[in-house]
């Protein structure tokens, strides 16, 4: 049940929310919605770099935590790079 909550994208909606009400229009938002949909991609490393390196190679939490943060950030700076490139917005 917990993994269910902490899956819900309650900072991305109520960011939307906030950019609604603060005077952006409706495409705005889309465009916005759009893409957290392709930066999704590289977020997901994480969750499985993190795991495998707990169970099949016996990290401590936090060195495989933060490898998987590693594999995170550069995922996202791979993904804006081919975003621009493919004029995909970010």
């Amino acid at each position: 049940m917990a993994a269910v909550l902490a899956s819900i994208p309650i900072v991305s909606v109520l960011s939307m929310m906030m950019m609604f009400h603060e005077g952006q229009t409706a495409l705005e938002v889309s465009a916005f919605a759009r893409d957290i949909v392709w930066l999704l991609i590289p977020s997901l490393l994480m969750f499985i770099v993190m795991p495998w390196l707990i169970e099949s190679r016996n990290w401590e939490f936090y060195p495989a935590l933060a490898a998987g943060l590693a594999c995170t950030v550069t995922g996202y700076f791979l993904m804006v790079q081919a975003m621009e490139k493919f004029g995909l917005s970010a």
